[in-house]
């Protein structure tokens, strides 16, 4: 969804603060004001603040984006970052603090209804920093000018055989829910993953995107091989630093865009627009009251409808089907067991009718569990009334949000194995082999078993589904 300049006029004040913690926040920000024409946020989105514990990573973001230096922010103890020790990522936002809160106020977010952290759920200063930022937001405005704040994760899950940012991720995601439960945690948890954005990136086989990779890498879209060299978690040879460096930010510069791409649509609806209508009205607390805390979001936005076509049903469940086997921002795979939904359909008033519903939450039920909620909500650009056969493909063009609250995600089973399998590894009767717990993420092994046994039973419903899958899973 695009937003002109006669739209910037007329929209409310923005109410929501973007904040980029960490190198991967910060690359999410930095990514999608670079792709923009205009260097502009969604109009929904006030201002924005990239913050992290390492200088070089800081220098390189407000380089390699032409970032002012006002929007940054270096805190912490040590100025070469946490290393992957998460303890001192949420340890380093407490006792910096008062400089982030005044970094903010200069930045104009006194008096915003929410804000929105991009983060990785892998690394240090994102995983330990993120739980401890909204303490500290929460605080500030529910606490000390008792009135209700929203904020939401946008969490990037790490890649497979990652174990200890697997670890990370385990702690950072209980964590998160935990606070939930004391009314210091996130309103809503959204969960992408790098390479289900690289993967749907691929699959279009667009030439645009062929040509960029040949030109830049030298990779052949049609050649798997060819595209695992994208993934930065395969970029360890030194020797080749230069070449590895230019290939992870081709990976950033293709993927990273796609988040913001994603939150944009999910807080357009909450914009008032010339021409627009939302019913039912949405906004920031809808989301979060009728969902479960942690979701994937599903976004088609070249919907191919043509009601006048007729089959209406038929048409909608291919649409439903399209946006959640190709669009899915993790991997949820064609069984995802949602226990709710919310989705946003956009476009053309004679396109995106209330009618519809029904159609849409038929089409939804295969891959929802019995008894989940269905939310709808319906924009409609009334500007574009006439919309006919003939008309250009530009003008009748629709988008569909599918937000699943709690699905399964087998991202999650590995990251749980990945971490079982680290934390055993350091374990034993040897004080040197335990060491490990402390000196590398500040925390103990018991610590972390608890972690894990809450995320396992958050997810059971699906993590181990058949006995021979369970017992090699406890032998592990």
């Amino acid at each position: 969804m695009t937003w002109e300049s006669e739209e910037k006029e007329i929209s409310p004040r923005a109410e929501v603060f973007a904040i980029g913690l960490g190198e991967c926040g910060s690359n999410l920000v930095g990514a999608y004001l670079k792709k923009s024409a205009e260097r502009a946020l969604p109009p929904r989105i006030r201002g924005y603040l990239l913050m992290n514990t390492d200088r070089a990573d800081i220098q390189k973001v407000r380089t390699l984006y032409d970032i002012p230096k006002s929007h940054t922010l270096l805190y912490g103890e040590s100025d070469t970052g946490v290393g992957g020790k998460f303890s001192d990522g949420y340890n380093y936002i407490h006792q910096s603090k008062d400089i982030i809160l005044d970094q903010l106020t200069q930045l104009g977010y006194e008096g915003v209804s929410g804000f929105v952290i991009f983060s990785s759920l892998g690394g240090g200063t994102g995983c330990g920093g993120t739980p401890a930022l909204i303490e500290v937001l929460k605080h500030r405005f529910e606490v000390m000018e008792q009135r209700r704040i929203f904020i939401y994760v946008i969490g990037v899950l790490p890649f497979k055989n990652q174990s200890s940012e697997a670890v990370n991720t385990v702690w950072a995601i209980t964590k998160l829910l935990r606070n939930q439960l004391q009314d210091i945690g996130p309103d809503l948890i959204v969960l992408l993953s790098n390479r289900a954005m690289l993967n749907r990136i691929l699959s279009w086989r667009s030439g645009v995107i062929e040509d960029f990779l040949s030109k830049e890498l030298d990779i052949d879209v049609g050649d798997m091989s060819d595209i695992e060299r994208l993934v930065p978690s395969t970029l360890e040879d030194e020797s080749q630093s230069v070449a590895l460096k230019k290939q992870e930010q081709t990976f950033i510069d293709l993927v990273n865009p796609l988040a913001l791409e994603v939150t944009d649509y999910m807080l357009s609806p909450g914009v008032v627009e010339s021409g627009k209508r939302v019913f039912p009205t949405t906004d920031l607390a809808d989301y979060s009251h009728k969902l479960d805390p942690i979701i994937v979001p599903c976004l088609y936005t070249d919907v191919g409808f043509i009601p006048s076509a007729g089959n209406i049903p038929a048409q909608i469940q291919r649409i439903v089907d399209h946006t959640i086997f190709q669009c899915s921002y993790s991997e949820i795979g064609k069984d995802p067991r949602a226990e709710s939904v919310y989705y946003v359909f956009s476009g053309p008033s004679a396109i995106t009718r209330p009618e519809f519903d029904m159609h849409i939450k038929a089409g939804l039920q295969k891959y929802v569990l019995p008894g989940a909620a269905i939310t709808p909500c319906f924009v409609q650009f009334t500007d574009q009334e006439k919309v006919t056969d003939d008309t250009p493909a530009d003008k009748k063009q629709s988008s569909l949000l599918v937000l699943l609250g709690l699905p399964k995600i087998p991202e999650i089973k590995d990251i749980l194995f990945e971490a079982n399998q680290l934390i055993k590894l350091h374990s034993g009767p040897s004080p040197i082999k335990r060491e490990w717990f402390r000196r590398s993420k500040g925390t103990t092994k018991e610590a972390l078993e608890k972690a894990l046994g809450d995320l396992k039973e958050l997810f059971g419903y699906y993590m181990f589904e058949t006995t021979e899958e369970m017992s090699s899973g406890e032998s592990a």
